[in-house]
This record gives C-alpha cells, structure tokens and sequence, in this order.
C-alpha cells in the first residue's frame, strides 16, 4: 500500500511538473505514469533538481544578456577542480567514448560506446560532488 501511495504521488509529480509553463508546448507518446515505471525516485530527485537549476541558469543568461561559462568534465576531480569556478559542468558522450578503447582517444562514431557510459560517468561525478567541502 505505501508503495502504491508513493508511485501515484510520483506520478501526480511529475504530471505538475510537465504542466509548467517550461512544457507548454511539448507533446509527448508516453504517459507521466509511463516515465515513473520506468526511473528510480532518488535518481530522479536529483537529476530533476540539477534540471531545475540548469534551467534557472539559462533564464539568468537569457535575461541579462549574458554568458555561462561551462566546460566538460569527465571524472569525479576534475568535476572538484571546476565547480567553484564554472556556471555550468556537463558531461558529453563523446568525451565518455574515450574511456572505452586502449588509447583513451575518442573515435570518430560518436555512438560507439555502451549505452550506459554516459549515465554512468553522470553518476560518478554527481556522487562525488555531493561529497566536495
């Protein structure tokens, strides 16, 4: 029964939050509850409020006029060493490739790693940024 509450409360959350004016002209195939199968709440706790500040911080931009200044970040210390001096950090596909061959090159197919690599160097790095001082 708890269980139940919690996923129809997540759904009911999610179902407010496509309802903003961010989503107004977004249609989508699938349903909220759709989503909620399909994702672990505590993932989406977090990613939703990263979402939620990234979109703050381009409206900031928007508005003023002005620039983030962002790069790309692929391991946990070089997500420390950037934080304090950077808008925004994000991790990139191409970037994530270079850790699946001998080299540590990346190849010219952008879509030649697992398809896990990208979320989970995401993980690697928020983890460890929830842990920085």
């Amino acid at each position: 029964m708890e269980e139940e509450r919690r996923f129809e409360a997540e759904v009911a959350d999610v179902e407010t939050w496509w309802s903003s004016e961010r989503f107004k002209l977004t249609r989508r195939p699938y349903t909220a509850r759709d989503v909620v199968v399909y994702v672990a709440i505590s993932s989406k706790v977090m990613l939703r409020t990263r979402w939620l500040r990234s979109c703050g911080e381009r409206s900031r931009v928007t508005n003023n006029g002005t620039a983030s200044r962002t790069f790309g970040a692929l391991d946990p210390v070089q997500v420390t060493m950037m934080a304090k001096h950077l808008d925004t950090i994000y991790v990139s596909g191409w970037q994530c490739s270079s850790t699946h061959t001998s080299t540590n090159e990346p190849g010219p197919d952008l879509a030649d790693y697992p398809y896990d690599t990208v979320p989970t160097r995401l993980n690697i790095s928020s983890l460890s940024s929830t842990m920085t001082v």
